[in-house]
């Protein structure tokens, strides 16, 4: 008769923390909450990283015009970037990813 209980009280409680609440929150798409800005540069590679169980990462290789090298991870399906385009990079770290891309008008030169 316990173990019955028991057993019943459970599934209650697995029961509740299953049921959802009706949210107008947008989690999926959070606002970031520090933006770096760097550039100009140049895109050096774009790697797409796609493990199982995880949505797939594009790990970008960047590089300034001043000569930092800077590697961001942006999650997500559709990439703009190219190697060899070049423009100002804006990023987040929290959550990772790339919040804008401005195209400039120079060409990526032979090292």
């Amino acid at each position: 008769m316990i173990r019955n209980t028991l057993q019943l009280l459970l599934m209650v409680a697995c029961l509740n923390a299953a049921w959802g609440k009706e949210t107008t929150a947008q989690t999926a798409l959070q606002q970031p909450r520090t933006v770096f800005v760097v550039g100009p540069g140049t895109v050096l590679s774009v790697r797409l990283m796609d493990l199982p169980f995880v949505d797939p990462y594009y790990a970008i290789r960047y590089r300034t015009d001043g000569g930092e090298l800077i590697e961001v991870w942006t999650h997500g399906r559709q990439i703009v970037l190219l190697e060899g385009m070049h423009g100002m990079l804006s990023y987040s770290t929290h959550p990772e990813r790339i919040v804008n891309f401005q195209m400039s008008g120079h060409k990526l030169e032979k090292q």
